[in-house]
């Protein structure tokens, strides 16, 4: 049996996503696209049904200044050789000034450039019993709420 060292705690990696963050909330796309890897594995998830492994259209989104996201109180990064994670609980600021709350996951992997962000996954968090709620509503089109199921 193969023993695997144990993940450690990763500056550089918590700094490159936190980088990501600062370039998208800046409005500059093309600076946040430079921390994506082009590995073909590549794969965005997000709350709303995304569900991106196309890399010309990851790439395509803009956002205005000050739209993005912004760290949470404490981002986790870890790494075991040239792969690592990151988590955090950042916010996410719209372009109308409102904000939601997220969860973010997101698998790096060290390339030539330095490391690189090949999976990522971005979510509200929402309670089990109002998911199944708001799933028939946007898959059935049925109203309701969570004391009507």
């Amino acid at each position: 049996m193969t023993v695997t060292a144990a993940m450690a705690p990763s500056a550089d990696i918590r700094e490159t996503v936190l980088e990501f963050y600062r370039r998208m909330l800046a409005g500059e796309a093309d600076a946040a696209n430079d921390l994506i890897s082009t590995d073909p594995a590549l794969i965005f998830i997000g709350s709303a049904g995304e569900w991106v492994d196309d890399q010309a259209a990851l790439r395509s989104g803009k956002l205005d200044p000050g739209e993005g996201v912004e760290a949470g109180p404490d981002p986790q990064a870890y790494a075991n050789g040239d792969v690592g994670w990151f988590a955090d609980r950042p916010t996410w600021h719209f372009a109308d000034g409102t904000q939601a709350e997220m969860r973010m996951t997101a698998v790096l992997q060290r390339e030539v450039p330095g490391w690189r962000i090949v999976h990522a996954h971005l979510s509200v968090a929402v309670p089990d019993n109002e998911c199944v709620v708001l799933q028939r509503r946007w898959k059935y089109g049925i109203p309701g709420s969570s004391a009507a199921s």
